[in-house]
């Protein structure tokens, strides 16, 4: 009599007159255990008619037989249903308690009401916070329902123990889960399933890719009935536009979300759409402030007075707005503490203190960080946010060296985010989240001075280079997908039919998402090793003993500036507005790509003019005031990214590495032993490569017996090569994928290999040398990561990489790479190598970089 408990009680009671009236004085015990089932049963529809009171009269009358009978299954049914009961009121301790008894006496249930108990027990330890107990639920029930062939029951398990994995941190293990439910063929509302993934997604930095997910959702909400599903998605998408700094898009989103969710009284959930556009406000706060330190050239200088580094760190918004914004918050906090949800208090809370921080306030500010309960969301995001309040917080009452110490720990806990994880796809994403811890700290670094200044880069910059190896499984469903891939794409080369090349591109997209979401899954295995550490003093020694000065740029307060080590002494500089270097690097790269591919005719003149004048006007910036004329460690920034830097004039026949830190760099150095090194050479030739076979035969005749020429090439063969140790070359074509970096690929005479297939085996190569167009090229992240192939190589265990970062002729890079071979044969380490073939050849050569460290043969 579902849905109808008055009938069910009318029922219930009469079935009791019953069995009392034929037991007689003397009820035998089959009577007895009728009764008490009858009477746990009855429990829930007086609750449903009277309340809570009389339904647990009824179990404690039931209790007292379950006593008299010692029936242990009768008694977990009716811990079962006290559980139920109590969770119904919000009593969860005493829910939790009854859950137990039951889990304690699960033999008394049938394999199907246990998947239901585990289903409970995890749903009420998502309530209570205990998402490891959740888990475990969510995986024994998932177990039971695949057993029994129950598809929804196992989709609700499998998802939800997806989202306890979430909860713990686990976002590998989270998107397996996710992605196991969304395989089972099941008849369910997939709404909470879609968002609960995007909020995954959202957690692990692939914030575009989060994005695309809620608008698929949000698509596949048709008709009416879904109001607070549409305004839940939106406002996860108002979260993720104000990561990718989209803000009137979450701002949009926010009050959308905020209306209807007001509209259909949900209070707590518009307090958290309030919040979001509530940041949103005190975000445009800062992007006016910093527009006008932009448009007034404001210099990044080497000491500031404290309230100038307040105002810097913390910032100076319009007072009104802000003060307004903190009134709000402290508002929100007030709702959120009555309706008893400490979780938003705290957000409430938090956000208030960026606006009295904002509005100059910051004894309001700390007042309302000393207040926050600290309840733990198991987001990394979340804490990391709070840790930037907290630090600036600390900044704007004089404690510097409390936020310094945050920060330290902030960029500990970011890294350790991202090292459960086997993808390298994942591991860069995640750095989204200390974007703004890692300006936070070079704003607190740059008053104290060049040392201070390169300590808090190396925290931040390329943490992926630090972790351990991936030590990511082999996985069939992975290669069965890439091989996939590997076919559509060879179609695509041969195909002339333009609606045919339209499928295969839709057909190689959704084969990539595929792929990604089976990468992203796969979590580190816990016999991967572990990178050696290296301290900035060590790594700065080392470049005395190599004879090499270091430049390090970085973006400051609009400006680039850059910290460096030459001859042993550490100097910070301020040297040009960063949009100035930002555009004369745009023209260079432009200017050379049509020097490289075009037959220019009488504009060949006007182009490289342009490009000298361009390459002339950035050396005098960047480089020349360091007067050094040693060879060079170069770390870039964003703006200064794929730079050909040897068409600089004063890098003209210089060596030079573009390493991804100093400590990188140093750690790249280090000699394996001889006697277990193997002084190989693999040589590999792609198809349709003018020149390639005549080079690869030169180079394999430079090096002697040591080498090996594989032609037709064999993508097992390249990935077994570049797994050991010794030099690897490969003279075939590539791609640079822009939006999808690991699919970065060279093409080999069994199809293109791709830069995610390298994970599971990673690289032991000592120096790689691609003879291949723009494979040097990278798509930049937040918080200073970026993904290429040849930087995925570098990730990878790599030493050292030689690839070109713009196009080059098929005759000048077989004559540059032969040269760079010879040299590096005759004992010159990679980059002097390098430095020294590019100078011999055509200027078009200046796009071949040794990436990461040297390669000494």
């Amino acid at each position: 009599m579902a849905g109808r408990p008055v009938d069910a009680a009318r029922s219930l009671t009469a079935a009791l007159d019953e069995i009392d009236r034929a037991a007689g004085s003397a009820p035998s015990r089959d009577r007895l255990e009728l009764r008490c089932k009858t009477l746990i049963t009855l429990a829930l529809t007086e609750f449903m008619l009277s309340g809570v009171e009389p339904a647990l009269a009824r179990l404690v009358e039931a209790e007292a037989l379950v006593d008299d009978l010692g029936d242990e299954a009768l008694r977990a049914r009716l811990d079962y249903q006290r559980a139920n009961i109590h969770g119904r009121v919000g009593d969860l301790a005493s829910a939790w308690d009854g859950l137990e008894g039951a889990v304690r006496r699960l033999d008394a249930f049938t394999e199907s009401e246990q998947c239901s108990v585990h289903l409970s027990r995890g749903m009420l330890a998502f309530e209570l916070l205990r998402p490891q107990e959740a888990l475990e639920s969510f995986a024994e029930a998932a177990r039971l329902a695949h057993d029994l062939g129950g598809a929804p029951q196992e989709f609700m398990a499998r998802h939800n123990e997806g989202y306890a994995a979430y909860l713990l941190g686990d976002i590998p293990r989270s998107l397996a889960g996710m992605a196991r439910a969304e395989e089972l063929e099941s008849d369910v509302f997939t709404g909470p399933a879609r968002l609960d993934r995007a909020q995954v997604l959202l957690e692990a930095g692939l914030v575009k890719e989060a994005v695309e997910a809620l608008h698929g959702g949000l698509e596949a909400l048709e008709g009416e009935g879904h109001d607070q599903m549409r305004a839940e998605f939106e406002l996860a998408l108002a979260r993720a536009h104000r990561l990718l700094g989209h803000l009137d898009l979450a701002a949009s989103a926010a009050a959308s979300a905020r209306e209807t969710y007001s509209r259909i009284g949900a209070t707590a959930w518009a307090a958290k759409a309030m919040l979001v556009g509530l940041l949103v406000d005190l975000d445009r706060q800062r992007r006016t402030r910093r527009g006008r330190e932009r448009d007034g050239g404001q210099r990044a200088e080497a000491t500031h007075p404290a309230a100038d580094l307040v105002r810097q760190v913390v910032g100076v918004g319009d007072a009104t707005v802000a003060l307004a914004v903190a009134a709000t918050a402290d508002e929100l906090t007030d709702t959120a503490t009555e309706l008893g949800d400490s979780e938003l208090a705290d957000s409430a809370r938090v956000v208030a203190a960026q606006a009295l921080l904002l509005a100059g306030d910051p004894g309001g500010a700390n007042t309302r960080l000393l207040s926050l309960e600290r309840v733990s969301t198991g987001s990394l995001s979340d804490e990391l946010d709070a840790a930037v309040v907290t630090a600036m917080t600390l900044v704007a009452t004089g404690d510097l060296a409390s936020a310094r110490r945050i920060l330290v720990r902030a960029s500990r806990r970011l890294a350790a985010g991202q090292e459960g994880s086997a993808s390298l796809d994942l591991r860069t994403a995640r750095a989204v989240h200390g974007a703004r811890l890692s300006e936070l700290d070079l704003d607190l670094a740059v008053p104290r001075g060049s040392a201070s200044v390169l300590e808090a880069l190396e925290r931040w910059r390329s943490a992926t280079d630090r972790l351990p190896s991936l030590g990511r499984p082999d996985d069939e469903q992975l290669a069965q997908l890439t091989e996939q891939l590997r076919a559509v794409r060879g179609h695509l080369r041969g195909e002339g039919d333009p609606a045919q090349v339209r499928e295969l591109h839709d057909h190689a997209s959704r084969l990539e998402r595929q792929i990604r979401d089976r990468d992203w899954a796969l979590s580190r295995s816990g016999g991967a090793s572990r990178a050696v550490p290296v301290r900035v003093r060590e790594a700065r020694e080392h470049l005395g003993r190599v004879d090499r000065d270091l430049v390090w740029f970085f973006r400051h307060r609009g400006r680039i500036g850059a910290v460096g080590v030459v001859g042993g002494r550490a100097t910070m500089r301020d040297l040009m507005p960063a949009d100035r270097a930002a555009e004369l690097a745009q023209r260079i790269r432009v200017d050379l790509r049509a020097a490289a591919t075009h037959h220019l005719g009488p504009l060949a003149g006007a182009v490289w003019s342009s490009l000298r004048a361009s390459a002339t006007e950035l050396d005098d910036g960047l480089l020349r005031p360091w007067r050094t004329g040693r060879g060079l460690v170069v770390v870039t920034c964003p703006e200064l990214s794929a730079l050909p830097w040897a068409l600089l004039p004063s890098m003209a026949g210089r060596p030079f590495t573009v390493a991804l830190s100093l400590t990188s760099f140093t750690r790249r150095a280090s000699v394996r032993d001889e006697a277990s090194r193997p002084a190989s050479v693999h040589v590999s030739v792609g198809p349709s490569v003018p020149r390639a076979s005549s080079e690869a035969r030169t180079i394999v005749s430079t090096w002697g017996e040591r080498a090996r020429l594989a032609e037709p090439s064999r993508r097992a063969e390249l990935v077994g090569a570049l797994a050991r140790p010794g030099v690897v070359h490969v003279a075939a074509h590539g791609t640079h994928q822009v939006e999808s970096p690991l699919f970065s690929s060279l093409v080999l005479h069994d199809g293109p290999v791709f830069a995610h297939e390298l994970q599971p085996t990673g690289v032991g190569a000592d120096h790689v040398v691609l003879s291949a167009c723009e494979v040097g090229l990278t798509t930049p992240r937040p918080g200073h990561e970026s993904l290429g192939l040849a930087l995925s190589l570098l990730s990878l265990g790599a030493r050292s990489v030689v690839a070109a970062v713009s196009p080059v002729p098929d005759d000048v890079a077989a004559t540059t790479m032969t040269r760079h071979h010879e040299l590096l044969a005759s004992g010159l380490p990679s980059d002097e190598a390098l430095a020294r073939a590019v100078a011999e050849t055509d200027d078009v050569a200046a796009a071949f970089l040794n990436l990461g460290g040297q390669h000494h043969p």
